[in-house]
C-alpha cells in the first residue's frame, strides 16, 4: 500500500511539473477559444451567423443579412399575445446596430417574430409592428414580420415579407429620419408611420375576409361589456356616450357628405359562449344598451337601415373592415381597439376618435393631428 501511494504522489509530482512547463501555452489557448466565441462569425448548420454589434444577444443576423427579433413574453393575462421585448431595450440595441450598419448595409432585411399572435389588447400590437415596419423603412431595408403561432384574428393577418422598403413620395426625410426615430418612442413613430397603418389595414386585414363587400354610410363602435366595470384608477378611462352625441355627429356627416342610408353599429357580442370569461356578466345590460341605440338612430335617421353587426359571422377582422370601409363617417368611442382602422378611413370621410386625457391620449395627440378629416 505504501509503494503504490509513493508511486501516484510521483505521478502527481510530474502532471503538475508538465502543467507548469506548458501553463502559458495552456493560457493561450484558453485566450483564443475566448476570442473564437465572441468573434463576428459563427458557424451552425445554416450557415455562417453574425452576433450583432451589441453585447445583448436581443436578435442575430442571419446568412442572408436578415437581422432577426424575437418578441413577445408568455406572462401575464395576455397569455403571450403580445409584442413584448425578450430583452430589455431591444428598441435601442436595434437602433444601434441600424444605425451602425449605414455605410456597410451588410443588414438587408428587418424580421420581427411574435411567439404567438392574438388580438389581446390590439392597440398596442398594432402600434408596435407599425413601429419596426417604420424603422426598416428609414434604415432603406424590407420588413418581414411572422408569427412563431397564432389564433386567428387581426395580429395574424398583418403576417407580411416586403420585396423591397417603401416611403410615401412626399415623406419628408430631412424632418423624420432614423436618427429622430431611435431618438424618440414608439407612439411618436405612429404620427410618421401613417400610410403603413392605413396600407396593413386596408390591404391586408380588409382584404382577407369576404363577410364585409361593401361599406355603410355611418360605422359606430360601441364599447360596452367592461365598460360597466368598475376600475382601479382615481379617473375612470373607460364608459358610455350618450345616444345624442352619435346622432349629433352623425347629423354633420349629413351636412357635409349627403343623406345617410345605412348605418352599422359595431361591437362585440352578447352571447356568453363568444366574450372573455370578465365580460360575461356585462352581455345582457350590453345588449340593452346596443338595442336601445338602434332604436335611437332609427328615429334620428328614419331613411336610414340600422344594424347591430356582432353575430357569429363578425370577427376582430370583419369589424376592423367596417369601420375602415366607412363611406362617410367612422366614429371611434372610448376604447383603445378602434383608432386605427378608423385612422384608415378614405381622405373624403370623417373620421371622430374620443380625445381623453385619460385613455392613451397619443391617438388624438400623434395621429389624429396628422389627418384633416380626423
Amino acid at each position: 500500500v505504501i509503494v503504490e501511494e509513493v508511486s501516484f504522489a510521483r505521478l502527481i509530482c510530474k502532471m503538475l511539473f508538465t502543467v507548469k512547463r506548458y501553463l502559458r501555452y495552456v493560457l493561450l489557448a484558453v485566450a483564443a477559444c475566448g476570442f473564437l466565441l465572441n468573434a463576428d462569425v459563427f458557424m451552425r448548420k445554416d450557415g455562417f451567423h453574425r452576433r450583432t454589434q451589441s453585447t445583448k444577444k436581443y436578435g442575430e443576423v442571419l446568412s442572408d443579412g436578415t437581422l432577426f427579433i424575437p418578441v413577445g413574453d408568455s406572462k401575464g393575462r395576455s397569455l403571450g399575445q403580445n409584442m413584448q421585448e425578450k430583452v430589455t431595450d431591444t428598441r435601442g440595441l436595434m437602433c444601434a446596430d441600424l444605425l451602425a450598419d449605414r455605410e456597410e448595409k451588410k443588414i438587408t432585411r428587418l424580421h420581427v417574430e411574435a411567439e404567438v399572435c392574438g388580438d389581446f389588447s390590439l392597440g398596442n400590437i398594432i402600434s408596435t409592428i407599425i413601429s419596426y415596419n417604420l424603422a426598416a423603412h428609414l434604415a432603406d431595408i424590407p420588413f418581414t414580420f411572422s408569427c412563431a403561432d397564432s389564433y386567428p384574428g387581426v395580429m395574424a393577418t398583418m403576417q407580411k415579407n416586403e420585396v423591397a422598403p417603401f416611403l410615401p413620395s412626399d415623406f419628408d426625410k430631412e424632418a423624420y429620419n432614423l436618427e429622430k426615430f431611435c431618438e424618440g418612442g414608439r407612439f411618436e413613430d405612429v404620427a410618421y408611420g401613417q400610410y403603413l397603418v392605413a396600407d396593413v389595414i386596408q390591404n391586408q386585414i380588409a382584404s382577407s375576409q369576404n363577410v364585409v363587400t361593401e361599406g355603410d354610410d355611418a360605422v359606430i363602435h360601441v364599447r360596452l361589456h367592461d365598460a360597466f366595470q368598475k376600475i382601479r384608477f382615481p379617473t375612470s378611462q373607460r364608459g358610455l356616450f350618450p345616444h345624442i352625441a352619435y346622432t349629433t355627429l352623425l347629423k354633420r356627416a349629413e351636412e357635409e357628405k349627403g343623406e345617410i342610408r345605412s348605418i352599422s353599429i359595431v361591437t362585440d357580442s352578447f352571447d356568453t359562449s363568444k366574450v372573455r370569461k370578465v365580460d360575461t356578466q356585462f352581455t345582457d345590460l350590453s345588449r340593452v344598451v346596443a338595442e336601445d341605440l338602434r332604436r335611437q338612430l332609427k328615429v334620428d335617421f328614419p331613411n336610414a337601415e340600422v344594424s347591430i353587426d356582432n353575430d357569429n359571422n363578425e370577427s376582430t377582422v370583419t369589424s376592423y373592415t367596417r369601420l375602415a370601409k366607412a363611406k362617410k363617417i367612422a366614429v371611434c368611442g372610448c376604447s383603445t381597439f378602434c383608432p386605427f382602422p378608423v385612422m384608415s378611413v378614405e381622405d373624403d370621410v370623417l373620421g371622430f376618435i374620443y380625445d381623453s386625457q385619460y385613455l392613451n391620449s397619443f391617438y388624438p395627440q400623434y395621429l389624429a393631428e396628422h389627418k384633416d378629416n380626423m
